[in-house]
């Protein structure tokens, strides 16, 4: 294994002010600034899991937590670079590179843990058609931004997306959990790949690959603490009058509960909970493009 997880997403932004308090607002932590660079964590142990810096508005990649000392090195070998101190917080050692689309990916090792910050709230308790398991109880969220507990994954554009998918999987060891295609298997127009962790059980996909006629982000998307946290995350989302995208619904892939809103620049931020987990005896699947890939239930996807 040379991956524990997906850890941080990089952007530009001409505004930090702007996404400073959309991000807050959308339910992530303020962490500071560095120089030109400010920094945001979840409520989770990442020291930071998105950072923009001053500059015109562009995704410029993601970080990865590595398994351990020797998988920092077997990949900084991989790609021939240097391993460096890590200047983002919680230092550690890292290295970076970039993949064929020109994405910039940091390894990080040995990044000192933040401790969790409280996000209230019990476990939800359901009644429902199988049991009523809330007695004498009231359930009752309190009106507040999502409590992001971790970055989850990221969907990215690529004009050639089956070499890409071959990329990953060779040199980061990812795997599909689910393809697309269109009609024809051979043909494949996007996959949802996740970390290759053996029998250990890790997220549906940590990287959706999807073929555009560039490269580019088409979400990151963040762990919400449930789905009442997903819901309420939407109404003050609304309230502040943010651009919404897409949502609220249950996807095909992955089965996660979405809601999708736009920052100031433009790039598209997720809220999901309920997301299926796979291991190495979870077999790939694949599936032709349509409608039924996108959703299971909610609003249409925009433009489709």
């Amino acid at each position: 294994m040379l991956i524990d997880d997906i850890e941080y997403v990089i952007f530009c932004h001409p505004d930090l002010s702007a996404v400073r308090q959309f991000m807050v607002d959308f339910g992530l932590l303020d962490v500071g600034q560095q120089g030109s660079s400010l920094y945001l964590r979840a409520y989770g142990d990442a020291p930071f899991s998105y950072v923009t810096s001053q500059g015109e508005a562009a995704f410029v990649g993601m970080g990865f937590r590595v398994a351990s000392e020797q998988a920092l090195a077997q990949l900084a070998a991989r790609f021939n670079a240097d391993i460096e101190d890590c200047p983002h917080p919680g230092g550690g050692q890292y290295f970076h590179t970039v993949d064929p689309d020109g994405r910039r990916l940091e390894f990080v090792f040995g990044a000192q843990r933040l401790q969790t910050v409280p996000c209230g709230g019990a476990p939800i308790a359901w009644n429902d058609a199988h049991a009523k398991n809330r007695l004498g109880r009231y359930q009752r969220p309190e009106y507040a931004p999502s409590h992001i507990q971790r970055l989850g994954h990221l969907a990215v554009f690529s004009p050639a997306p089956q070499q890409m998918i071959e990329w990953y999987g060779e040199n980061l060891g990812m795997k599909p959990s689910e393809l697309i295609h269109d009609g024809n298997e051979a043909n494949v127009l996007a996959a949802f790949m996740h970390l290759d962790k053996g029998a250990e059980w890790t997220d549906h996909h940590t990287l959706a690959i999807v073929g555009a006629a560039a490269p580019g982000l088409d979400h990151a998307s963040f762990e919400c603490r449930d789905f009442d946290d997903v819901g309420m995350g939407h109404m003050v989302m609304k309230d502040k009058q943010y651009q919404h995208r897409w949502g609220i619904g249950r996807h095909f892939h992955g089965s996660q509960i979405f809601d999708y809103w736009t920052d100031p620049a433009g790039f598209h931020v997720e809220h999901f909970a309920d997301g299926d987990m796979v291991n190495e005896d979870t077999p790939p699947l694949s599936y032709p493009f349509g409608r039924d890939t996108l959703l299971q239930w909610g609003p249409d996807f925009p433009g489709l």
